[in-house]
């Protein structure tokens, strides 16, 4: 499987401590639709990341294993392969998040965000670990071995971002460690729709099982990036 560029997670984050502009909820907690809002300012922090960052954006938008799904039957192994680890690492990711989450719930600046915190710690403990783990194993879905999941070697790109994630959650203040989660949310939603729009095969694995489910966030990120943003995007499409 092609390697995620790390360096565009590094880079996002480290252009979003130097805007004074107010964080974003991106915790999607609850049902598809929860939170999404029909008046998402067109001046917001991520645009201004990704904007600051354009090139990094498209190329993680654009690496050669999203190029490569976008196009691949449901009996193409090496891609099929791809996203089996894929989703492997993205369990391990998943697990990590639980630490990270502790460590936001221990710096929030009030009893309501506190509150939303701890539900979103609830959350990766009860269903978004389990689910992943599911994904993986389940025979209707990945059939992969339990024990080779678990003996799998994480990514070097898991085990930066997540490293980066955990040690800003628990160095930086609640809004910085807020920020850490722009790039793996914003690009991972805008992956799956892009696959949805585009994907030549709408009977893969990674299809059905990835791709539609992650789509239903479309409002609250892909339309949360304004036209300027997406404008390269597009254009490096055709």
């Amino acid at each position: 499987m092609a390697e995620y560029p790390a360096q565009a997670n590094h880079r996002l984050n480290e252009s979003a401590a130097n805007h004074d502009v107010p964080a974003q909820d991106l915790s999607h907690d609850g049902p598809p639709d929860a939170g999404l809002n029909n008046d998402i300012p067109q001046e917001d922090l991520v645009n201004r990341l990704i904007r600051d960052n354009q090139d990094i954006w498209n190329q993680l938008l654009h690496n050669q294993f999203v190029e490569d799904m976008r196009v691949a039957d449901a009996d193409n192994k090496h891609v099929l392969h791809g996203f089996k680890w894929y989703m492997i690492q993205d369990f391990f990711y998943c697990v990590q998040l639980i630490a990270y989450n502790a460590d936001r719930a221990a710096k929030a600046p009030n009893p309501t965000i506190y509150g939303k915190l701890t539900s979103t710690l609830n959350n990766t403990l009860t269903q978004w670990a389990p689910n992943a783990l599911k994904t993986c194993t389940d025979p209707d879905q990945l059939n992969i071995p339990d024990t080779v999941v678990f003996a799998a070697n994480r990514e070097e790109a898991t085990e930066k971002y997540s490293k980066f994630i955990s040690d800003t959650a628990e160095d930086q203040n609640w809004v910085v460690s807020l920020l850490a989660q722009v790039p793996g949310i914003q690009s991972y939603y805008a992956i799956a729709c892009d696959l949805q729009a585009n994907a030549v095969h709408k009977d893969t694995a990674w299809y059905n099982i990835w791709a539609v489910d992650n789509a239903k966030h479309r409002k609250s990120t892909i339309e949360q990036i304004s036209k300027g943003s997406m404008r390269c995007v597009t254009l490096s499409n055709h």
